[in-house]
């Protein structure tokens, strides 16, 4: 389950940060409206928590400290994609 819920985080996160050019942006919302709606009513209390676990995960990646070599990707994680990622962890699919 956690393959596929790490799949459905991608998946959310391509729809909210794509370009105009690569998805039309009425199609996005609709998207991310239905994914979120299927989440919330479709899914099972364990279901939901697979991809609060996948955007904690996700987090951890990006937040991690600096490697060996100084390197670490948090200076490219945007606030918006930061925000997104802990509303998703925290259980809020919507907003």
């Amino acid at each position: 389950m956690k393959n596929l819920a790490d799949v459905a985080l991608q998946y959310y996160w391509f729809l909210n940060f794509c370009s105009d050019d690569e998805l039309d942006p009425d199609t996005a919302v609709r998207e991310i409206e239905s994914l979120a709606d299927t989440i919330m009513n479709s899914f099972t209390a364990a279901e939901r928590e697979e991809p609060q676990e996948a955007a904690k995960q996700s987090l951890a990646t990006w937040l991690r400290e600096p490697d060996e070599h100084g390197y670490t990707p948090r200076k490219l994680l945007t606030e918006d994609q930061r925000s997104f990622l802990e509303s998703i962890a925290e259980g809020q699919f919507t907003g």
